[in-house]
């Protein structure tokens, strides 16, 4: 499962969000009740389906919780992350504070990131991408 590309959708006023359909495809039996959303880089949020979160939860707990800097990270990464159900229609509700967080209003701008989604405010998407290496450099650092 791969999560590609990008799609636009409007954020009601209850908060709900449709989840792309080519995201909702891609997602197994098991991710099939939700996905968890947590605060992200450049002040996006990351949409994790699932069997992922749950991956990653198993990465982060095999991490030395006695050393100082791990425990920032895990509190940091996990204030504020909620689980999420999608309902019939395929929609999620992003919490008040998480839309706050990414400064998300009226739209949210969905990029695929391989194994998650990232949620972002297109003005502040649009402000981040052209602060970003050209597209050359940036496929030499991949070792492409």
């Amino acid at each position: 499962m791969y999560f590609i590309g990008n799609d636009i959708h409007s954020v009601d006023h209850k908060g709900r969000v449709f989840i792309p359909a080519k995201f909702r495809s891609v997602l197994t039996k098991e991710d099939k009740g939700g996905f968890y959303v947590a605060r992200g880089f450049e002040t996006s949020l990351l949409l994790f389906p699932l069997s992922r979160w749950n991956e990653f939860i198993k990465e982060l707990s095999n991490r030395s919780y006695s050393q100082k800097s791990i425990r920032e990270a895990i509190r940091a990464f996990s204030y504020g992350a909620e689980r999420l159900s999608m309902d019939s229609q395929g929609r999620v509700v992003l919490p008040k504070e998480l839309r706050d967080y990414s400064k998300i209003e009226e739209e949210v701008f969905f990029l695929g990131a391989i194994d998650k989604i990232e949620l972002w405010s297109p003005a502040v998407y649009e402000k981040y991408s052209k602060g970003c290496s050209d597209i050359n450099e940036l496929y030499s650092k991949l070792g492409m």
